[in-house]
């Protein structure tokens, strides 16, 4: 899947302080993923921002906001657990970004990953291509296990790359 803009299922460290300051963010409320010791710290910014992203010659800004419990009237496949939606928002700047929903990883309190439940809620976000100019909006959901909560949502790459984090 050449050329496809990020987020795929994949384990990452969030904790706080492990970078400096946020721009975007007051420094107490950010908190930072690294997913190995070869690429960069990635500062979490606030739901609701939007994040710039260059991948593979394509530029897109992306905004993951409004993170939300599904009432169960508005699943489409019912939840096991607790179903957790968040608005998804990408505008395509350059080149033709590849999406994905599954590339839109949920991180829980405890620290494990729960990876997206595409095809939950409508409108999802679910695979394409957008040439510049173009954007799309939809929703992403979690199947949340009881007892757990989500604290972030990860962008990643189809390798698993770690491209952008939203965090309350």
């Amino acid at each position: 899947m050449r050329g496809v803009v990020p987020l795929a299922a994949a384990a990452v460290v969030i904790s706080a302080g492990c970078a400096g300051p946020n721009t975007n963010a007051p420094a107490s409320q950010v908190a930072s993923a690294e997913t190995s010791a070869t690429q960069p710290v990635r500062q979490a910014v606030l739901f609701g921002a939007t994040e710039t992203v260059t991948y593979e010659g394509a530029t897109a800004q992306y905004t993951v906001a409004n993170l939300r419990q599904v009432p169960a009237d508005a699943q489409i496949i019912p939840a096991k657990g607790t179903m957790y939606a968040v608005d998804v928002t990408i505008a395509a700047q350059t080149g033709t970004t590849i999406y994905n929903g599954f590339y839109f990883v949920a991180k829980a309190a405890d620290g494990t990953t729960i990876a997206p439940a595409v095809g939950a809620v409508r409108p999802g976000i679910t695979s394409g291509q957008l040439p510049a100019g173009q954007k799309v909006d939809g929703h992403v959901a979690y199947d949340v296990p009881q007892g757990k909560s989500i604290t972030a949502v990860m962008l990643r790459d189809p390798h698993g790359n770690l491209l952008a984090v939203w965090a309350q």
